[in-house]
């Protein structure tokens, strides 16, 4: 795995199930139709499928921008026993970047705070803000990603490889 893709807070998993193509198809087609779970999706491909969680991360509409919380894209291959799943998860990519930037410029603003401007503490606190955004966020991004995938092998009835 990249550098880009830690950052970016990505897992690639592979899973396995009992039943054949047509089944887990039909059991993800359920699940999207499914309103407690609160998540969509849709089947893109012969064997391809994307879901997303409902919980909207990011408050204002602006064309190619995704709001929602965590994504999936899942792609299923046949095998002899049944059908191998390999997941692509990932958190709303701005949580990390936002995560990242923020701990690396709040660390920064600290030390200018600390060794420039020794009697602004407001600086000081804009930093350590920061430190604390960065510091939250991702853990955050990390709880998004890995609910949105749990809920899927869960339901999917999906045997870690």
């Amino acid at each position: 795995m990249g550098m880009i893709q830690k950052i970016l807070n990505t897992e690639e998993t592979s899973y396995s199930s009992n039943l054949n193509i047509e089944h887990v198809k039909n059991r993800i087609e359920g699940l999207l139709e499914h309103k407690t779970l609160r998540i969509s999706g849709k089947l893109t491909s012969k064997n391809e499928f994307t879901v997303y969680d409902k919980f909207n991360v990011i408050g204002w509409n602006m064309p190619n921008l995704r709001r929602k919380s965590a994504y999936i894209k899942g792609n299923l291959k046949q095998k002899e026993t049944g059908t191998l799943i390999k997941l692509t998860a990932k958190p709303n990519a701005i949580l990390p970047i936002f995560a990242t930037l923020a701990f690396v410029g709040g660390v920064l603003i600290a030390f200018m705070a600390l060794s420039i401007a020794k009697d602004d503490k407001f600086l000081l606190i804009l930093g350590f803000t920061f430190v604390v955004f960065g510091i939250v966020y991702y853990p955050l991004s990390t709880f998004f990603r890995n609910r949105l995938r749990n809920k899927i092998v869960k339901y999917l009835g999906l045997i870690k490889e």
